[in-house]
């Protein structure tokens, strides 16, 4: 048999919990699995994309990460953890390992890859500029594992610039776009109709710029007193609770459910996403799916995903009178809201399908076993 044609054995890891890192895991391994011979490694008790989501043509293996702090390190320095980790990747044999999500467990994994497995190692890094915000014990983690990959993958052009800049390969740095998360679509009523609704969903972090679409809907609610303003999503809420008080706001402070978070989207009829910063973003291929319009702000990998006026708005960042502006324009034109929201779902289904993104990671891995190959 050809080796350029046969099957590639690729173990792919994720050892977040839950969220849009383990979600994006997840499509990629089902997209990949007709492609490769796939394993996918998570944690036990994550919460998948779907229940029987590794009930596929992939193979899943569960590390015990322990819970909560205590329990998390105590499992970290458990020689019993990578004897078990040991012998699933010595069982598995994998030809490659992508590691698909930041998480401060990582640059030990890369350490004890390097020192006992040594294949190559492909990391998808979702933010190359960290958000604001983030942790001290997170960006210390993310940038000594940082050295550790021979592969990148990231979400947008910018991304691979930055990347570049920092003295990586440019040959060596794969770039995706954001997959299109429409298995959303699959949970809660679909025949829900879509109220006169303002949606800011995902987890609240100050990044976001919650702030801005407060001081926004403080004028645009009045103006149109049969509307409201959906804020949904876990995290620290505390900052804002001056501006929630208004009868037409409506808080959903926690981690969604898929059927809640398919609700929200079909409930919604304007979704807005007013980032102070952003590498990118998976909340809009979200509400792609759903044909809702989306107003976003022009920073990071955004305009890689927005066209302005083709199938959404952007605004300038920390500009509460421009998204004022853009909320009024759209609550005023229901049919401008359609054409973004089906121009959206059209570029969705064509430029952010899985199966395109799993064929780009498909000659990416080749390219790297080529040269993996070359070297030795």
């Amino acid at each position: 048999m050809d080796e350029s044609n046969s099957p590639i054995k690729v173990l792919i890891i994720c050892l977040t919990r839950r969220g849009g890192l383990l979600q994006f895991n997840d499509c990629l391994a089902e997209s990949l699995s007709p492609l490769c011979q796939v394993s996918v490694l998570t944690v036990q008790g994550a919460e998948h994309s779907r229940a029987d989501w590794d009930q596929q043509t992939f193979s899943s293996q569960k590390l015990d990460m322990g819970q909560g702090m205590k329990g998390t390190l105590g499992k970290l320095f458990n020689p019993k953890t990578w004897i078990a980790l040991s012998k699933m990747i010595r069982e598995i044999d994998p030809q490659l390992v992508h590691i698909t999500a930041a998480q401060e467990w990582n640059p030990f994994l890369g350490i004890y890859l390097k020192l006992f497995h040594r294949v190559p190692i492909v990391y998808t890094i979702h933010d190359v500029v960290h958000h604001e915000g983030a942790p001290l014990y997170f960006r210390m983690t993310e940038a000594l594992f940082r050295k550790m990959p021979d592969y990148f993958v990231v979400l947008t052009e910018q991304g691979k610039e930055i990347l570049v800049n920092q003295g990586k390969s440019a040959d060596r740095i794969l770039v995706v776009p954001h997959g299109v998360y429409d298995f959303f679509t699959q949970y809660g009523d679909q025949n829900l109709p879509p109220k006169k609704e303002i949606l800011f969903f995902g987890r609240i972090e100050p990044y976001k710029g919650l702030d801005i679409l407060l001081a926004a809907a403080k004028k645009v609610l009045p103006k149109h007193p049969d509307w409201t303003l959906h804020i949904a999503g876990g995290g620290d809420i505390s900052p804002y609770a001056g501006n929630l008080k208004h009868e037409r706001i409506i808080v959903s402070n926690r981690f969604l459910s898929n059927e809640e978070v398919a609700d929200a989207m079909q409930q919604a009829s304007i979704v807005a996403l007013p980032y102070i910063s952003a590498s990118q973003s998976g909340v809009i291929p979200t509400a792609f799916a759903f044909r809702k319009p989306v107003i976003a702000t022009r920073v990071g990998g955004i305009p890689d995903m927005i066209s302005d006026g083709e199938n959404g708005i952007l605004i300038p960042p920390k500009n509460a009178p421009a998204l004022e502006r853009a909320l009024n324009r759209l609550i005023d034109d229901e049919e401008e809201r359609n054409r973004l929201g089906e121009n959206g779902w059209r570029f969705a289904q064509e430029e952010l399908g899985w199966q395109a993104i799993a064929k780009k990671h498909l000659a990416f891995y080749r390219k790297i076993l080529k040269i993996n190959h070359a070297g030795n």
